[in-house]
């Protein structure tokens, strides 16, 4: 595991929606990262990706992720399930 951080600046997200197709590093890789610093791993992850193989759900859920929609997507869907994780 690599030493870089991520750094949430001013406020705590109660969620991070991530897609995996990110300029520079991936989204496995900041999921990974988010769930490896302990004042952050509590943080839902909800990875929103065109990638819809087996594989690419498989990934997503050993890097952190807590729940993978594949696009195109309903928001009806996904505002569902983030309203799911905020009640928790």
């Amino acid at each position: 595991m690599d030493k870089k951080r991520i750094l949430i600046v001013d406020d705590e997200p109660d969620l991070v929606i991530l897609n995996i197709m990110l300029p520079g590093m991936d989204g496995y890789k900041v999921a990974r990262l988010l769930k490896f610093q302990k004042e952050l791993k509590h943080i839902p992850i909800i990875m929103l990706s065109a990638r819809d193989r087996d594989e690419d759900r498989l990934m997503g859920e050993q890097t952190g992720a807590n729940y993978y929609i594949t696009k195109p997507f309903s928001m009806d869907k996904l505002v569902t399930t983030v309203k799911g994780f905020l009640a928790d």
